[in-house]
């Protein structure tokens, strides 16, 4: 951002979009931004299910079996029917850490999708300044050819005077060749540009036709350790981690409620009738499982071998973002200079070129002087630019 600000300050914007279009229109049409905001709704459904999972649920039970009567009288029926409530105690002790994995895992994907819109709005911020920069070297291969043309009328014109060799025009027809050439690279360059960035913010490449004047000069550059710590604070990379590691922490004390062995109670009210007597009254009934082969132990060994990988995942993207935020500040100040030092060097050129074709008309200077010159101030137009 910081850099495609300082070219913006040389070259022009576009008339029907600007920047922030740009970047709204490239975040509602990304793909990965779409899929992250997906996986967002997936994870808020997963936690409304967490929360519901210690919720009591209703039961209805029907029975009817044979049963032995008096002796010879054959056999009479038991009709049982019974509606209650029942819970699982595991679900009961397992619902709090359910609960904290589930939303640790909802706050990562929505920082993971803070993440999918930045990355999506400085992939638009590149397409957009590289089109621009291919607009603005377009022109200048075009004034090249311009150019190029005034020194060949003059070579001419100094060939049929006499005062200089056929040669001359020669190399005049040979740098104008070069600068056809160079325009026509910079054509398909512009257009390339352009369409990535039409694909990208679903506009029509024609509408980026027209150009309004340069925008002021952005703002200084913040200091290193002021722009680390709002990084480390406010990226979602980092954010996601947190979560993250919340998630792998609740997943730890699941591990280890996983011990407790798995029942079932269920209460409620019978009625019907057992061996052709009526019957009614309420109704208890619990199931117990133990495990023969406990898992809780191993559970709990990768529960905390994620927790490892996530803060040994933390600790890596705080020195990566240190490092990224620190490098893009020396670039960017190197960058200035840079592109302070090139505009002086195309002013010079420009200069130099105006001197040796002034020279050329009234003898002082060689045809291999013009081309020279123009080929340098023609280089140093475009370094201004990119």
């Amino acid at each position: 951002m910081i850099l495609a600000s300082l070219v913006m300050a040389a070259i022009p914007a576009f008339a029907a979009l600007s920047l922030g279009d740009a970047q709204q229109r490239a975040v509602a049409n990304g793909v990965d931004v779409q899929t992250s905001l997906a996986t967002v709704r997936q994870r808020e459904a997963e936690l409304t299910i967490a929360r519901r999972a210690g919720v009591p649920h209703l039961t209805a039970d029907y029975t009817l079996a044979p049963q032995a009567n008096a002796a010879n009288n054959g056999t009479v029926e038991q009709s049982l029917i019974g509606v209650g409530v029942g819970i699982s105690i595991g679900d009961l002790v397992a619902q709090n850490p359910g609960v904290r994995v589930a939303a640790a895992e909802l706050l990562a994907a929505q920082r993971n999708a803070d993440a999918a819109v930045i990355a999506a709005r400085l992939n638009v911020v590149k397409l957009y300044f590289t089109a621009l920069q291919t607009i603005a070297v377009e022109r200048v291969r075009a004034d090249a050819i311009a150019g190029a043309q005034r020194d060949r009328s003059a070579a001419a014109l100094r060939a049929r005077a006499g005062e200089s060799p056929q040669l001359d025009v020669v190399r005049a027809d040979v740098t104008l060749a070069q600068a056809y050439a160079d325009y026509a690279r910079a054509q398909a360059d512009r257009a390339d540009a352009v369409e990535s960035l039409a694909v990208a913010t679903a506009v029509s490449p024609a509408s980026l036709a027209a150009l309004t004047p340069s925008p002021a000069l952005p703002a200084n550059l913040p200091a290193q350790d002021r722009a680390v710590a709002r990084a480390l604070a406010y990226r979602p990379e980092v954010t996601a981690l947190l979560a993250t590691i919340q998630s792998r922490m609740a997943n730890i004390g699941a591990a280890r409620r996983s011990a407790f062995p798995t029942a079932t109670v269920q209460a409620g009210y019978t009625t019907g009738t057992d061996t052709g007597i009526p019957v009614h009254g309420p109704s208890v009934t619990a199931h117990v499982e133990l495990p023969v082969a406990p898992t809780t132990a191993p559970r709990i060994d990768v529960a905390q071998a994620q927790l490892d990988i996530a803060q040994a995942q933390l600790l890596a993207e705080r020195r990566t973002l240190t490092l990224e935020i620190a490098a893009a500040l020396r670039d960017a100040r190197a960058q200035q200079v840079a592109a302070a030092a090139a505009e002086r060097g195309r002013a010079e050129a420009q200069r130099a070129l105006q001197a040796v074709e002034i020279g050329y008309k009234e003898g002082a200077s060689s045809s291999l002087d013009v081309a020279e010159a123009r080929r340098t101030y023609d280089q140093a137009a475009v370094d201004a630019l990119v």
